[in-house]
């Protein structure tokens, strides 16, 4: 038989352990609910929101994202003029139909405002570095060391470079929330 104290003993120790349970959960459970003003989109880590306040034309801008490193070009007038008068016939995808990019940047730009590019710095084949180069004088492009692949300032590949599978560089989904703010989006809209 047990004695009355050594009951009380397991009985006081079970009642501890319960307690100090309950006290080691109280922030699991409280990770769980979201505040009242807060958004699902507030809670994703994919939503990430950028000030453009300050980027001037010619200035790259780079920004963590979880689904890497994503770049942000502010063009230069001259660059937005030359990428109008693009000739396709020197880009092996001038339209675009075989990259990844939203729909609404599905044009000569490849941007959602042709002010600012918005880019994966990486190639397609094998994910290597992208590194902005000058391709003309007051044109900037873009190249990246593994096939040697040459890109124009849309991230569109020139025909003559790289290798035959490598494609555009990827424009990731995002989305301007004003003249200064941009929003990276965790899927294309």
């Amino acid at each position: 038989m047990s004695s009355p104290r050594r009951l009380y003993l397991k009985v006081t120790l079970k009642l501890l352990l319960l307690v100090g349970l309950g006290l080691a959960a109280i922030p699991f459970i409280t990770s769980l609910q979201r505040a009242d003003n807060e958004t699902s989109e507030d809670a994703n880590p994919w939503y990430v929101e950028v000030d453009l306040t300050g980027l001037m034309p010619g200035q790259l801008k780079s920004v963590a994202w979880p689904g890497g490193e994503v770049w942000v070009y502010a063009r230069t007038p001259r660059e937005m003029k030359a990428l109008q008068m693009a000739q396709s016939d020197r880009l092996r995808d001038p339209d675009s139909h075989f990259s990844q990019q939203p729909a609404a940047a599905h044009n000569s730009y490849r941007s959602l405002k042709p002010e600012y590019f918005v880019v994966l710095p990486r190639e397609s084949r094998r994910g290597c570095q992208i590194q902005q180069i000058q391709l003309q004088a007051g044109i900037n492009g873009y190249t990246e060391a593994c096939y040697g692949a040459r890109f124009d300032n849309a991230g569109r590949i020139f025909k003559d470079s790289g290798v035959a599978d490598q494609h555009n560089l990827s424009v990731p989904p995002h989305e301007f929330l004003g003249p200064n703010r941009l929003r990276l989006l965790p899927s294309l809209p």
